[in-house]
């Protein structure tokens, strides 16, 4: 079995077909690998092959041969008075039928072929081009000082870019929920979304050891990402309940609040009021 030695951004280059061929064959592949190549499908919205295997039960000829040989001796002592009466009651069914025409059987009917329905899925763009310019920008707003500073510079990058991951496919998702044009992909794709937020959560848990001007503004990001996790989960839960996603003032009021965070980072003026209270209590 293979070792999960791939990263999970080296998915993104894979095909279809080379993702596909991971899920049909576990048994060759670390399990690890198997459920990222799972996810990257569901992301596509590509379809997940299944290996069903189907058996088709054979008659057991044997237990029919052991019920005749136990067939009690009563049953053979009347058996020629039964033959006799069946021989009676031929020949009545034939005097009965003799005079009746032949008819012809009736031809079944023709049956049309079943039309499959296509069902429209939305694919996941992986958003890695537009996600590095975004963090080019994001790092030429730095300070000079803080730009000096290649080895926080670095990580303060590698954050930026977890952040451009997880709000680009956050906001193309709420896009799709707020315009009603949602698919049966929608609930996978929003569990690729709450992971790549979680990708960002769980690393700025950690000291990056970066200047007072990165940390505030990866704090930034954090309220942007926990406002996108709170609207994607609410139209999740929706769409698994009822079918369908709705939005409300507060969905809405989420999707402005974290967009305008994204376009702070990127150096336009925000239109938020200040956001009040802990950002722990959201």
């Amino acid at each position: 079995m293979s070792s999960p030695a791939a990263s999970p951004d080296s998915f993104l280059e894979k095909t279809t077909a080379q993702l596909q061929y991971l899920t049909q064959h576990p048994e060759l592949y670390h399990e690890a690998v198997v459920a990222e190549a799972g996810r990257e499908l569901r992301r596509r919205g590509a379809l997940i092959p299944d290996s069903v295997a189907t058996a088709a039960n054979a008659p057991d000829a044997a237990a029919d041969v052991a019920y005749q040989a136990d067939e009690p001796a009563s049953g053979r002592r009347w058996w020629p008075a039964a033959a006799a009466g069946l021989v009676a009651l031929a020949g009545l069914g034939w005097w009965s039928l003799r005079d009746t025409p032949t008819t012809t059987p009736t031809a079944p009917a023709r049956q049309e072929p079943i039309v499959l329905e296509a069902v429209k899925a939305h694919q996941l763009p992986d958003f890695e081009q537009k996600a590095a310019g975004q963090v080019a920008q994001t790092r030429r707003l730095l300070p000079a000082a803080d730009r000096a500073d290649t080895t926080a510079a670095g990580r303060y990058a590698r954050m930026a870019r977890r952040y451009w991951l997880a709000e680009n496919t956050a906001a193309y998702l709420t896009a799709q929920a707020l315009g009603d044009s949602v698919t049966a992909v929608f609930p996978g794709q929003v569990t690729i979304a709450l992971e790549r937020i979680d990708w960002f959560m769980g690393a700025k848990a950690y000291n990056q050891h970066l200047t007072p001007t990165m940390e505030d503004r990866l704090t930034l990001m954090q309220q942007g990402l926990t406002l996108r996790r709170i609207v994607l989960e609410n139209f999740k839960t929706r769409y698994e309940r009822f079918g369908e996603v709705y939005s409300d003032r507060d969905q809405k009021r989420g999707d402005f609040e974290a967009a305008d965070i994204g376009n702070e980072l990127l150096g336009q003026p925000s239109k938020r009021a200040p956001m009040k209270g802990n950002i722990t209590e959201l």
